[in-house]
């Protein structure tokens, strides 16, 4: 059992910085508040196969400790960790919201990636909510499991209006201030790493965030007519959009963010709003 925990541990930690993804979401609403939803998961190969491994790992390992003391031996056919899992996807509509059912998904092969477009329908947006933080999209469990902890979930949520001349109002999780953002005060002073130290680490952070974006859009069947959005093309407004990679090609702004090590996508934003190209 200790073993189990043991790689448990290790998997998640490895599934929370996993940077190598890439996650769009786009919300199409039609004038009389109903719609559909686009969602696109694109995971780099190289950490595919590292969690496949890890998971198989993990799957001997429970194997190994069973009740009987003995291997079951049964052959797995398949990959024990798959990002495109039909079963999991239909199960996510569950966290969507009231209302929300799967419509459609196929799988995405690219050259360097993996990944998968699944398509989901709603009939009343007021009733639909989206966690914005992208850990569960990555996680080896039953999507729409609800096993995340509670503060881990960001939700997006809307407020639609029907008429004549129908209006959407787009909640977004409450952001941080600066202050929250550096936690509480401890009292202890932090051993600052040395000089090779720091160099490792921003070697590493350069890794993990090169080719991680995260993206979230909602468009609207028909013209917008007045918005206070700040990317606005056409009839699509652009929510959130962050490429990682941007903070890569600034060393200070990555310091500066290694250093609050922040948890949460929302934090991340907080510390990535004045970046160039970042919206």
């Amino acid at each position: 059992m200790k073993k189990i925990i043991q790689f448990v541990l290790t998997f998640l930690i490895c599934v929370s910085l996993a940077g190598c993804f890439q996650v769009n979401t786009l919300v199409k609403v039609k004038p009389d508040g109903s719609g559909t939803i686009e969602e696109t998961v694109l995971m780099s190969k190289e950490m595919v196969n590292q969690m496949n491994a890890m998971a198989k790992q993990m799957s001997a390992l429970g194997e190994d400790t069973g009740k009987s003391g003995k291997k079951k031996g049964k052959k797995q056919d398949k990959d024990a960790f798959n990002i495109f899992n039909v079963e999991d996807l239909k199960k996510k509509t569950n966290e969507m919201g009231e209302g929300v059912t799967y419509v459609s998904s196929k799988k995405i092969t690219t050259d360097t990636s993996e990944g998968y477009k699944a398509v989901y329908a709603f009939k009343d947006i007021n009733k639909v909510r989206f966690n914005q933080n992208p850990g569960e999209k990555m996680s080896p469990g039953p999507a729409g499991s609800d096993k995340s902890p509670e503060e881990k979930k960001e939700f997006i949520s809307f407020q639609f209006t029907a008429g004549n001349s129908p209006s959407l109002i787009i909640k977004m999780p409450k952001s941080k201030t600066p202050d929250e953002l550096k936690g509480p005060e401890e009292g202890i002073k932090k051993e600052q790493p040395d000089e090779q130290q720091s160099e490792m680490m921003m070697a590493q952070m350069k890794k993990m965030f090169e080719g991680m974006k995260i993206g979230f859009d909602v468009e609207v069947v028909g013209n917008i007519v007045q918005t206070n959005a700040t990317h606005r093309k056409g009839n699509r407004i652009t929510i959130m959009e962050l490429d990682f990679g941007k903070l890569i090609a600034m060393p200070e702004e990555l310091k500066k963010f290694s250093r609050e090590n922040p948890k949460t996508v929302e934090e991340a934003k907080q510390l990535m709003k004045d970046i160039p190209g970042i919206k």
